[in-house]
Parts: C-alpha cells; structure tokens; sequence
C-alpha cells in the first residue's frame, strides 16, 4: 500500500471571486437586454434607460467590488503556495475590474446623453 497525500487545499476566497465574476456577467447581460428592450418598445425612453442604467450600476458595481475584494483575499491567500486557485482570484478580479468600469462608463454617457 502507498503512502496518501493530500494536496494544498483550495482558496475559498478564489473560488467566491470567481463565482461573483460569473454573477457579475449574467447580471450585467440580463441588465443591458432589459434596457435595450425598454429603449426599443417605448418612444421616449431616455429616464427610462437613465433609471435602469443606474440600477444596473448599483446591482453590477456591488457585485464587481465583491469579486474584486474576494479576488485581494485569495490572493493573499495563495500567496505561499499554501493553497489553490489563485488564477481563479487573478480572474476574478479582471472580471470585477472590467465590468466595473465598462458600466460606471456606461452609466456617464447615459447620464450625459439624457440631459
């Protein structure tokens, strides 16, 4: 019989990181559809799209800045080796970045093409 081993045990921060940068993709798609179907079946829609564009703000920045804070402590976390996943920390964090930024971005030139 052959000595077992365990391997380093997984970062649950990573794995927290990534699954809100998964939640972060489907939130923002779900989002961006429902205002594009509010744009296209009303004729004046502009506060319409600005109030949406801000809730889509609010529910995508808050699970962004999850994904991202996760993302720090796995990180931190996998730092020595200690524990796995630590490419899942680094894309979760780009996710949370990226997303972040394409819908603050998103909800300026809304805000600035309403008034």
């Amino acid at each position: 019989m052959g000595v077992m081993t365990l391997a380093n045990p997984t970062s649950v921060a990573s794995t927290r990181s990534l699954r809100y940068g998964a939640f972060v993709i489907v939130a923002n798609t779900l989002l961006a559809t429902a205002s594009i179907a509010v744009l296209l079946f009303l004729s004046d829609a502009s506060q319409t799209a600005l109030l949406l564009d801000a809730s889509k703000f609010l529910i995508v920045g808050g699970l962004a800045a999850a994904a991202i804070r996760s993302g720090v402590i796995g990180l931190r976390e996998t730092a020595g080796g200690g524990q796995r996943r630590r490419g899942w920390a680094i894309a979760g964090i780009v996710i949370g970045s990226v997303f972040g930024f394409l819908t603050a971005a998103s909800l300026v030139a809304t805000a600035v093409l309403t008034l």
